[in-house]
């Protein structure tokens, strides 16, 4: 057996009330100025306040660099470094979801390397690490405060790029439900949906070890039992807590364990429409699974078993299609059942979508390598 690794930030807090001993963490580090990333819907929300409020109790300055958009781009990227080098900071501070996180990976790349963020597609392109970075998660869902991958939309190419590097794995990740009691019903679902895609992806990943595995069936457990409470009842403070475990071991699984063709799929509906990560996985995910059902029935069925023990007489066939159709009843519930028609995608797109989902990074680690025939079939099906 090939030898794995795993990667995890060095340090992570969680629970109610966790932002507030970030500022002596900080101060603590002799981290002196922050350029604090963030979108500038999280800019002007109460979230932005406690974090400006904890940052000035111990003294830490601050530049706050608010233009991130959702799919973070090529552009965002260069402003960012720009206020990061004007304002002489020394840290960088996301606040936010992936969009957040994701662009301040890239500033910090950049910042310490020079270049374009172009330079660094792929893995491990970068030759020195990042400026510190503290990924402040105000969702649950992409994980990506506890990974080192990072995704820039280029809206010339129509097309994202994929980054993983060591050099930006965040120093601090901090999980705190407090932050995320007022988000968005829809946003609450969304992003559930994409740790619940990553761990059902991690699941059956051809890059999966027993450890992924495990995080990735615990993670689909907490996901299905409260998800559905988060995004009906936002301030069920159990249930928020709970779901940032759950994008936790989930986010653990993916970004050690690998991903497949949901998210290889996905990603060019949020390059060249800018669709939500999130929807675009909640629509995509039951349709590939029957698709790789053909090679990982088993493992659907093993992971169905887990989630509803009462089915542990059922066969393989039987689980695995009432795995997929546990899917379907989920987002049915939560409101993010959809369609791509209805999300703006028409039938002359998909060729479009299916060669840029065939040259997607995460497709390596599907247990069926597709044929382009086959991804626009899919695209048809969730059409």
């Amino acid at each position: 057996m090939a030898s794995k690794g795993f990667f995890l930030p060095p340090q992570s807090l969680f629970g109610a009330g966790c932002l507030d001993s970030l500022g002596a963490e900080i101060a603590g580090r002799g981290w002196k100025k922050a350029l604090l990333v963030s979108g500038q819907r999280i800019a002007a929300s109460d979230a932005m306040k406690k974090m400006t409020a904890v940052l000035d109790r111990h003294g830490v300055s601050y530049a706050l660099f608010s233009d991130v958009r959702p799919n973070p781009d090529t552009k965002n990227v260069a402003d960012g470094v720009r206020a990061f080098q004007e304002n002489d900071c020394d840290f960088l501070l996301a606040l936010g979801g992936g969009s957040s996180n994701d662009c301040a990976k890239a500033i910090g790349i950049v910042a310490a390397n020079g270049g374009d963020i172009h330079d660094y597609q792929g893995a491990d392109k970068s030759a020195l690490p990042a400026p510190p970075i503290v990924a402040v998660n105000t969702t649950a869902g992409t994980a990506s405060e506890i990974s080192r991958a990072y995704l820039i939309s280029d809206d010339e190419l129509q097309t994202k790029l994929i980054m993983k590097d060591r050099n930006c794995m965040p120093a601090i990740a901090v999980n705190d439900p407090e932050l995320m009691a007022d988000l968005p019903a829809g946003l609450t679902a969304s992003t559930g949906m994409d740790a619940l895609t990553h761990a059902v992806e991690a699941y059956v990943s051809t890059r999966s070890y027993p450890l992924t595995e495990r995080l990735a069936r615990e993670a689909a457990d907490c996901i299905f039992t409260y998800l559905p409470r988060a995004v009906e009842d936002p301030h069920d403070m159990q249930a928020r807590e709970q779901m940032t475990y759950g994008q936790y071991m989930a986010g653990m699984a993916f970004g050690n364990g690998g991903l497949g063709l949901v998210h290889a799929m996905a990603h060019p509906l949020g390059a060249v429409f800018r669709l939500g990560h999130g929807i675009c996985n909640a629509v995509l995910l039951p349709y590939v699974c029957r698709f790789n059902a053909q090679a990982v029935e088993s493992k659907y069925a093993e992971l169905y078993r887990f989630l509803f023990p009462e089915a542990d007489e059922l066969s393989d066939t039987a689980a695995c299609a009432r795995f997929i159709e546990a899917l379907f009843r989920l987002s049915e519930r939560i409101g993010t059942r959809s369609t791509l028609s209805n999300l703006g995608v028409t039938e002359a797109d998909i060729p479009l979508l299916a060669e840029k989902a065939l040259q997607d990074g995460n497709l390596a680690s599907n247990p069926i390598q597709p044929t382009a025939r086959e991804v626009e079939a899919l695209y048809r099906q969730a059409l």
